[in-house]
């Protein structure tokens, strides 16, 4: 919710506020340019924003329009936020500059890569081995089923978990055992129910070829920062960094 609201803030204000504790973040913070946030995400291991759907839809241009007038204040470099920045090619207009999204999303390119981005988000490259190789690794904590968070005995560290997955969201499960095929691929056995993980299978199969645990670590009772193996969520972070030699959240596709 967090990173959807940072692009959301001009259209729903309230609810900013309401997961800020009343007040707006900082202002260099804020979604005020498309060049500053693409940049954030293409350098910074921690951002892991991703587009969400009115960036494709001409109609919901509003999102970039400060027409509440809102006070976000001045960054450090005394600039205004107000209607976010967009590029120079949008010539100043949101409903231009979402069109020209929308045919990019539905182009040739777009539809030869989808196959991929599937794969990062519900299938092989999103857990295990496979996020490894793809560079697609995230905080542990992102790992945790509802059924961990649940085994939580104690109340403080289970309303932390819960805090977590509400403030910044959880991995998907994943849904696919192969990699997804293209459009024009010929997807020969596929369609058979192995391809498919239904969610009684899907625990018991992430770590169907190589027997490697793809779930999040399990947490010792009681202690929500540390895992059963005895070293903290932020260790095992660094310990999946230093064997892979890739960045936790770093985008395969660029």
């Amino acid at each position: 919710p967090g990173y959807t609201l940072f692009y959301l803030l001009r259209v729903m204000p309230e609810h900013m506020l309401l997961l800020q504790n009343g007040k707006f973040d900082v202002p260099d913070r804020l979604f005020h340019s498309i060049d500053a946030t693409y940049k954030s995400v293409i350098t910074n291991p921690a951002d892991v924003k991703e587009l969400i759907p009115e960036f494709f839809d001409p109609d919901c241009f509003d999102f970039l329009i400060n027409s509440m007038g809102l006070g976000l204040g001045n960054l450090q470099t005394g600039e205004r936020v107000n209607d976010a920045i967009l590029p120079p090619w949008a010539n100043e207009s949101a409903k231009r500059f979402l069109r020209k999204n929308r045919a990019a999303l539905e182009s040739e390119y777009c539809t030869k890569n989808l196959p991929r981005w599937i794969d990062l988000i519900f299938g092989t490259a999103s857990r295990g081995q496979g996020a490894k190789d793809a560079k697609n690794l995230f905080h542990p904590m992102a790992y945790i089923s509802p059924e961990e968070v649940e085994a939580i005995s104690n109340p403080e560290d289970r309303e932390r978990a819960e805090l977590q997955a509400t403030e910044f969201g959880i991995v998907p499960d994943q849904l696919f055992c192969r990699k997804h095929p293209g459009k024009n691929e010929n997807i020969g056995s596929w369609g058979d129910s192995d391809a498919l993980l239904t969610r009684d299978r899907l625990r018991g199969s992430y770590g169907v070829e190589d027997n490697t645990n793809f779930s999040a670590p399990a947490m010792t009772k009681g202690e929500l920062g540390r895992t059963s193996s005895g070293f903290s969520v932020d260790e095992a972070m660094m310990q999946n960094y230093n064997t892979t030699g890739s960045q936790v959240g770093t985008n395969p596709l660029d």
